[in-house]
């Protein structure tokens, strides 16, 4: 509440013209004339202040009085200029020198190392202590983040490229955040822009800024899997070697200016320089580089730079921060950056009881109906006249963008049929204007083959329509149909929508259509159609369902996610009708459309006739989540997500036969272990806790696999056969991955150039049948960005069972 009355009181004070103040403006050059781009400066004592833009431009208002303006470059010796300002704005235009180093002659054999190395130890020493120094603060974050795109290619696998060169995402907003140690964030947009879109909210995230090196390892998600070494982390002298380059005095403070260069380059480390503070060995500011060679994704390179300052109590604060990147894939070359701005620093607060939640995020309602005379009174640095043109333009041309003439005009564009989207991704239809999309799958899933079916063509569309508030309908019929058993199927389901806030939706589907008995689908139509037609092995497993089902979705609390539905069906055995094969393999022939189980002599069955009832409760405690005006964005949790489920088929209601209960747990997490890589873990445990009267269709079944082909998600077994040790009883299973990101291959010369990552997994199940079951795999991925193979082994009831090579995708 003080934050929000403070930035209230910060609002008004900057759109009133008030007579005890004005604006410093002017423009921050180099000595040949050239414009610093992101100057930081600040008024001495406190943490006003603002950035230069990209030419070197500045403005700062202020009230009246007199103060001395701090100008700070890295590479630059740092300016202070007294001004007096009073009612009038004041122009003031300064030159930055290159900084000047003093460097004693340093004789540097095998017996006298580089005195940076001392520093750099007394600032592993100050490390922690400075990183829990302050217990808390507020302030408020200015973010602009731009982006631009050099080239671009006409086509990405098969499908037109639409996107035009120039700049690609221009935005801003202005936020206040709060912050407590440790770990608790709380931040409000208050105002948001986005070139050309009035109606949209950034993405800017202060949070997301935060970027310590009094951190040992720098996590930033989406950049890097590993983390990154800082430069001062307690083990930062395995990874880096240092160079004192020189020292300058700032404000009676001699400053160090350090070089730091990896020891391996393709470690997850920087490149650059880092501003030690004398005596006191704190970080003054830094200025690295990360490339493709510390393993980074996404972009080519990646340029840090951070600024400190001392504000209250001589406590030193980040007052901006910049992350300019490069990046060329797929055709796609360009480049950008992201400021960050933080002024008005109150440091250690009193906060009220339960002032941090678990929503660490809130966009305001107006935050993006702020108008330009705000937006000129508001920012802390000037646009350049790029940026003035992009907002001009794109805001001048929204209301045609918006036009049906023009979305009309798009549309005949994109929707042109090309081998891309007609037979990879499919084929959407588009009439932008009245927000009504059609899908048709691709043609690479039209036609399957399977034993029970012979050739088999499934066709599926969709028809959605969207609102403004993110709310929408669904529509998707699908028709099947098996030219050897000469069935016709078809089924339709309807979806609505309708909170986004809550990820409510609601959901009827009805109709007779083809099932694997195993309705979580562990077998890919495509892969068993190879499989089959290849080396005369039909896995698939098929029965035919006529049904009806009620679906609903809704957050019940925050981190509790209940998914319900109710289920009326018919259920008939179906049998093969073809026994066609490109590759005929003597001695040996396909087996019928029942599986083998160790339970059940014979899993046949009867036509019969379900009701069943299901419920899952997801629960994520603890969840973090953004609130905005139109939806909500879960952003996870500290904690493993639990999944309780129940099932209850009911007997003699509707005429259904069956009668059983299942109750299933489940519990799931993702783990980060710094250099070590990542792991993520599921144990999942069920019983049926009565089975009166069940078909095997009814039996808890495991998603196993006796293809090259591998699923490697979660949950999934590489060597198990998919129903032998299906139980009508109790079952623990287990799966963990360790995900090394590089730990284990940057160590080797030639091979770490490829970027592969190693990759180790377990898997494990019991149930009634099977005492204990393993698997062990051990693999490479990332291999061309999106493979992986893997090669398992496995063990049953101590003896080895299977092993075999699996290949899939491992983004």
């Amino acid at each position: 509440m003080v934050m929000h009355i403070r930035f209230t009181l910060l609002f008004i004070f900057l759109l009133c013209n008030q007579s005890f103040g004005a604006k410093i403006y002017g423009r921050v050059v180099d000595e040949h004339g050239n414009g610093l781009s992101f100057t930081t400066l600040h008024v001495k004592g406190t943490s006003i202040g603002t950035t230069s833009n990209a030419d070197g431009y500045y403005s700062l208002e202020i009230a009246s009085g007199s103060y001395d303006l701090i100008f700070q470059f890295v590479g630059y010796s740092t300016l202070v200029k007294h001004v007096d300002v009073g009612q009038e704005d004041l122009e003031l235009n300064v030159t930055l020198k290159s900084e000047i180093l003093a460097l004693n002659e340093v004789v540097i054999n095998a017996n006298n190392e580089d005195p940076a190395y001392e520093i750099i130890r007394k600032a592993i020493k100050k490390r922690k202590s400075y990183l829990n120094e302050v217990k808390g603060f507020d302030c408020d974050v200015y973010i602009k983040g731009l982006q631009r795109l050099d080239e671009r290619p006409d086509k990405i696998f098969g499908i037109n490229v639409t996107i035009d060169t120039g700049i690609v995402y221009l935005s801003e907003s202005v936020s206040t955040f709060s912050f407590q140690h440790p770990g608790k964030i709380k931040e409000k947009m208050i105002s948001s822009k986005v070139s050309g879109r009035n109606n949209a909210f950034s993405f800017n995230q202060a949070s997301e800024m935060m970027f310590s090196f009094y951190e040992n390892i720098i996590k930033v998600e989406g950049l890097t899997e590993r983390g990154l070494v800082s430069p001062i982390a307690n083990n930062a002298l395995l990874f880096y070697r240092y160079k004192l380059e020189g020292t300058s005095i700032e404000a009676g403070r001699i400053i160090n200016k350090i070089k730091v260069m990896p020891i391996r380059k393709t470690d997850p480390v920087f490149t650059g320089h880092i501003y030690i503070v004398e005596d006191s060995w704190r970080i003054h500011s830094v200025d690295l580089l990360l490339t493709k060679d510390n393993q980074i994704e996404f972009v080519d390179s990646l340029f840090v730079n951070q600024v400190y300052a001392p504000v209250e109590q001589n406590k030193w604060m980040i007052l901006s921060q910049k992350f300019t990147f490069r990046f060329n894939a797929f055709g796609f070359k360009g480049s950008g950056y992201f400021i960050s701005v933080h002024s008005d620093y109150q440091i250690e607060p009193d906060y009220e009881k339960k002032y941090f939640t678990n929503e660490i995020m809130l966009v305001e309602e107006d935050a993006n109906k702020r108008d330009s005379a705000y937006w000129r009174k508001i920012r802390p640095m000037p646009l350049t006249i790029k940026e003035l043109k992009d907002y001009k333009i794109k805001d001048s041309l929204q209301v045609v963008k918006e036009s049906k003439l023009y979305k009309d005009s798009i549309d005949r564009k994109s929707n042109k049929a090309n081998f891309g989207n007609v037979f990879l991704t499919g084929y959407t239809f588009r009439k932008s204007y009245k927000r009504q999309y059609f899908f048709v799958d691709p043609l690479i899933s039209l036609f399957q083959f399977n034993t029970i079916e012979g050739l088999a063509t499934n066709i599926k569309v969709a028809y959605v329509k969207a609102f403004e508030n993110r709310k929408f309908y669904r529509i998707e019929p699908e028709l099947r149909y098996g030219f050897s058993n000469n069935k016709l199927n078809a089924r339709i389901r309807a979806l609505y929508y309708y909170n986004p806030k809550k990820f409510s939706y609601g959901s009827l589907s009805f109709g007779t259509f083809i099932h694997q008995i195993n309705q979580e689908n562990p077998i890919n139509p495509l892969t068993n159609t190879i499989t089959t037609l290849t080396e005369e092995r039909n896995y698939i497993k098929l029965f035919q369902k006529t049904f009806v089902e009620l679906k609903h979705r809704t957050e019940l609390f925050n981190g509790g996610l209940l998914t319900s539905s109710l289920e009326f069906s018919e259920r008939e055995q179906l049998f093969n009708s073809s026994d066609f094969t490109f590759n005929d393999r003597e001695n040996r022939v396909y087996g019928p459309n029942t599986p083998v189980n160790t339970i059940l002599e014979d899993t046949s069955f009867p036509i019969h006739q379900t009701l069943l009832v299901n419920f899952n409760l997801r629960l994520r405690i603890g969840q973090k989540y953004i609130s905005m005006p139109n939806r909500k964005i879960s952003l996870g949790t500290k904690y493993p997500t639990i999944n309780l489920q129940f099932s209850k088929a009911l007997k003699n209601v509707l005429g259904s036969d069956t009668q059983f209960d299942l109750f299933q747990m489940s519990i799931e997490d993702d783990m980060k272990f710094g250099l070590l890589g990542s792991a993520n873990y599921l144990i999942k445990a069920g019983t049926f806790l009565n089975r009166d009267r069940l078909t095997f269709i009814d039996y808890k079944h495991f998603n196993g696999n006796r293809t090259y082909f591998g699923r490697f998600e979660l949950g999934n077994f590489q060597l198990l056969d998919y129903y032998l040790y299906s139980t009508n009883g109790s079952f623990l299973q287990g799966h963990y991955e360790q995900h090394f990101n590089g730990f284990i291959i940057n160590k080797l010369p030639l091979i770490r150039k490829t970027k592969v990552q190693t990759v180790v997994t377990l898997n494990y199940l019991r149930t009634k049948r099977l005492n204990n079951y393993y698997e062990i795999g051990f693999g490479l991925e990332h291999i061309f960005k999106f493979l992986r193979v893997d090669y398992f082994t496995s063990i049953s009831n101590a003896e080895n069972a299977r092993h075999g090579v699996r290949l899939g995708f491992g983004f």
